[in-house]
């Protein structure tokens, strides 16, 4: 209870007690004035003596809280003054002056912080909200190696074939070519520099540090396997090794397309593409595209009934239709759309991540330490491979086969 509503409560009983004795008072002189009898006015006297020693009594209780409240003010005061009395009682001369102080209610503008808190004193570290893209990165065919070379050899038929023969006739004479590749090994690094307070003074710190090397590490790898340049010591990415849409027979050939059909063009794209005849057909393994372009043309497609065109598809999740994979994913630009298999770019990876803690420069007397993330591997598609990949508009695909 507030001290207001201690104040009212106690204001509505002396309320009641004032009023309950007034109403005795006034029925006594009734009865006197009614001619009463003696027992009658008797007992409204007693009644009357009761209710004004309560009221006495309550009075008294209150009068004497509000004593013993200024009392214990001015106890406190007189023991802060002890050296100004003492001077008034050498030089026999002055005036202090006490004033009580009425209680107030307390409320969250009674008190605060009388100082700011120490630095990072409320710091809670938590886990860092990066995405995971390790789903992409392992569509590719992973492999490791001891060795900082790395070479493949890739094989072409050349000149000649099958025939028939007849009896005693010279037979066809048939050959082929091959090409040794080699590959170097590419780094990817970031370093982070930590004091010895900061690590040992702030929990988790040093845990999130290296939480922070490993998912960038993660995020920058699956970006360059599929968009680094291929320029000095970067990698080339798998867009960048891909060729853009022919449409072949297909150019024309198809009324009112729609996105699976672009989809679906681009794959036939692909599986009828060779380096020679006869070659194993290419198969894609996966299509991506932006997640706005994937809301658009799966999510919120309807057929003429206005029923969902592909139902199966939900909001950023990937779906599978007719055996293909599509796959909403940010780093795809928005009209963009990458089809391919994945599985013949090949990472090889040579030094595993790893996370390595030391003293670079004059970091040991100043009490600093440095983390350093870092990998080392290969990464490539084969020259004859490269047929597998197609990164173009989604656009330009859809008017190359619609039907004029």
């Amino acid at each position: 209870m507030t001290t207001e509503e201690m104040n009212k409560a106690l204001e509505a009983k002396f309320t009641k007690l004032n009023k309950d004795f007034l109403a005795v008072q006034a029925e006594l002189k009734t009865a006197q004035e009614g001619g009463a009898t003696k027992d009658e006015v008797l007992k409204l006297h007693a009644t009357i003596k009761t209710q004004g020693e309560a009221l006495t009594d309550f009075i008294d209780a209150q009068e004497k809280k509000v004593v013993k409240t200024v009392m214990g003010q001015f106890s406190d005061f007189l023991a802060d003054k002890k050296d100004s009395l003492e001077e008034l009682q050498t030089s026999k001369k002055g005036v202090i002056e006490f004033i009580p102080k009425a209680v107030g209610n307390m409320s969250t503008a009674s008190g605060g912080d009388t100082a700011a808190a120490p630095v990072n004193f409320n710091t809670q570290l938590g886990n860092f909200n990066y995405r995971n893209d390790d789903e992409l990165l392992n569509l590719a065919t992973i492999t490791s190696t001891g060795s900082a070379n790395f070479s493949y050899t890739e094989l072409q038929p050349k000149e000649g074939g099958y025939a028939f023969v007849d009896e005693a006739g010279t037979k066809p004479q048939i050959d082929f070519k091959w090409e040794v590749r080699y590959e170097t090994p590419k780094k990817i690094a970031a370093y982070e520099v930590l004091s010895e307070e900061v690590a040992t003074d702030i929990t988790r710190m040093e845990s999130v540090a290296k939480e922070l090397l490993q998912k960038r590490h993660g995020l920058f790898k699956a970006d360059a396997i599929y968009f680094s340049a291929g320029t000095g010591n970067l990698p080339t990415g798998a867009t960048v090794y891909a060729r853009t849409f022919v449409a072949g027979d297909m150019a024309l050939a198809v009324t009112t397309p729609n996105f699976m059909d672009v989809v679906n063009a681009c794959i036939t794209d692909v599986y009828t593409t060779h380096n020679f005849v006869d070659e194993s057909p290419y198969q894609p393994n996966i299509t991506l595209v932006n997640p706005v372009d994937f809301y658009i043309e799966l999510v919120s497609a309807k057929d003429e009934n206005g029923l969902p065109l592909y139902p199966q598809a939900s909001l950023f999740n990937q779906v599978s239709i007719g055996g293909v994979t599509i796959k909403p994913w940010s780093k795809i630009p928005a009209g963009k759309i990458f089809v391919a298999d994945m599985s013949k770019y090949h990472v090889v990876n040579y030094v595993p991540f790893s996370i390595r803690i030391g003293w670079i420069n004059a970091q040991f007397i100043s009490n600093q330490f440095t983390m350093v993330g870092e990998s080392r591997f290969f990464a490539f598609v084969k020259n004859l491979d490269q047929q597998a990949f197609i990164y173009d508009d989604i656009a330009t695909v859809k008017a190359a086969i619609t039907k004029a």
